[in-house]
């Protein structure tokens, strides 16, 4: 079985269904071998459980998991159960009620002025616990998506890194300084055993203990063969690292629903995807006029935009492309029946909306709910 990561686009998750029987029956596992599927919802694995079923007679042998549990199993798994807890003490719930129980030791410091002005009339511990959870879902999100960050606090190096592979940054607001304050605290609460086990410091440790089993040729044990991921519509770079770094040592098979089949992802005024340089491995790359962007596409949401562009960082269609006979991608456009379905072809298209006086003719009879 070919190792690596392989990235399939499609508008729609029929086609990508299609594709994934097709795979599962032109490259099998053994027959007691479970296929492993990442999802981004209980509700998609239910429905492509349907689906598999209907195109391949019997939906067995599969486990589904989100992402963020398989990624930390598999932590376990290569850096070894002794060196990765079951939970991490950076959990949000753990980390809720140590912040509950740090935040009163902490209010008198000059660093925590916004806490404190918020927690002055806390007469019953209530907002105490609200604040603490918004910090628990703060932190867990930095440990995601900007473990830069908190790498620079762990250090003192009080500052917002804007991109994690450079040395630029934006700048720190005084009223927001706290929150570096309270990471180093947060630390420095915990047992010095317990300080590495961050989830940002865990990924580290895991993308070089499977770059090492690179070098020396060995593959941990443990692993699936085979990883297929499908319809996530957004993860962030540390799960998107930690796959490619899998991928080296399994096979990957990623489907991406795409609503369009040009690449969209610098097309907002968004100064860091602007910077982004485009290369010849992103294959969807078009020369458009700076006037032609659909406001739809555009505001799809920044989170969504950022895995598109992401996944060209990681994608290497050239060495792949071959064994899915250059069909890596399932776009398919549509005779419009309805302004529906023209706002569908005209996403897939990367056409700015027309003005009602231009918009093409439909056939009649295909009223739709977008019609009023």
């Amino acid at each position: 079985m070919q190792n690596g990561l392989m990235v399939l686009h499609g508008n729609r998750l029929e086609t990508l269904t299609e594709l994934v029987a097709d795979w599962l029956q032109r490259e099998p596992l053994s027959p007691l071998e479970t296929e492993t599927f990442l999802v981004q919802s209980n509700g998609m694995a239910q429905w492509l459980k349907l689906q598999l079923a209907d195109a391949l007679g019997i939906s067995a042998g599969f486990q589904f998991q989100m992402p963020a549990r398989f990624l930390w199993g598999a932590y376990r798994t290569v850096l070894g159960e002794d060196q990765v807890p079951r939970t991490s003490p950076f959990d949000k719930s753990r980390l809720l009620w140590r912040l509950y129980r740090l935040l009163p030791t902490l209010l008198n410091s000059e660093h925590f002025g916004p806490l404190r002005h918020f927690l002055a009339d806390d007469v019953d511990g209530r907002k105490r616990h609200q604040l603490a959870e918004r910090l628990a879902d703060l932190f867990d999100a930095y440990q995601m998506y900007r473990a830069d960050w908190l790498d620079d606090w762990e250090n003192g190096n009080d500052r917002l890194r804007k991109d994690q592979d450079r040395d630029t940054f934006d700048e720190f607001p005084t009223s927001q300084l706290w929150q570096a304050h309270l990471w180093r605290a947060l630390l420095a609460d915990m047992d010095s055993s317990k300080r590495g086990l961050s989830r940002s410091a865990i990924h580290r440790d895991f993308i070089a203990a499977l770059t090492l089993q690179k070098e020396q040729g060995t593959s941990p044990a443990g692993l699936p063969r085979r990883l297929i991921i499908f319809g996530i519509s957004a993860l962030p770079q540390q799960a998107l690292e930690a796959l490619a770094a899998l991928s080296q040592h399994c096979q990957i098979l990623m489907l991406v629903q795409n609503p369009c089949q040009h690449y969209w992802a610098d097309i907002v005024e968004d100064k860091q995807l602007l910077r982004r340089q485009l290369d010849n491995r992103k294959r969807h790359v078009t020369t458009m006029p700076e006037n032609r962007v659909n406001p739809l596409l555009a505001a799809w949401g920044k989170q969504g935009r950022d895995f598109i562009g992401l996944l060209y960082d990681h994608d290497d269609p050239d060495s792949y492309r071959s064994v899915f006979h250059n069909q890596i991608d399932l776009f398919e456009a549509i005779e419009p029946q309805s302004v529906l379905q023209q706002l569908q072809q005209d996403i897939l298209d990367l056409e700015p909306l027309p003005k009602p006086d231009q918009r093409p003719p439909l056939r009649a009879g295909s009223a739709s709910p977008a019609d009023g």
